[in-house]
């Protein structure tokens, strides 16, 4: 029988979350509800995301966000995750180092999908 699990993340600002989904082209609705069928849980979570057949939420629980979903669907779920937070990571630092003085003179992506970006100030 599967069980409702939550997974909390880094993840704090749903416009670079949503932005994340857009560019990985995964499918998602906003203010939505999610209803996890085997625990009775359900309610109005900012963002359901649909990969395939998993589904799963995420709500806000102090100054960041979880992921609420089936424990059966665990493996998918990190599997995207990982995705979502690298895109998430990435936007994150390019508007951290904007604000900073910093511009984006060199990206690279290695085969390990370890993305390598750098960055200098001008004076």
């Amino acid at each position: 029988m599967s069980k409702f699990v939550k997974i909390s993340t880094e993840l704090r600002e749903l416009p670079l979350v949503k932005r994340a989904l857009d560019e990985l082209k995964i499918p998602y609705e906003e203010d939505a509800v999610f209803t996890h069928r085997w625990s009775g849980f359900s309610g109005r979570v900012p963002l359901v995301v649909r990969q395939g057949s998993t589904v799963y939420g995420l709500r806000a629980v102090e100054d960041r966000y979880e992921v609420i979903g089936d424990d059966m669907q665990m493996g998918q779920i990190r599997s995207g995750l990982q995705r979502i937070q690298q895109r998430y990571a990435y936007h994150k630092i390019l508007a951290e180092t904007e604000k900073a003085g910093f511009a984006l003179v060199e990206e690279a992506t290695d085969k390990g999908n370890v993305i390598r970006l750098t960055v200098r100030r001008w004076s």
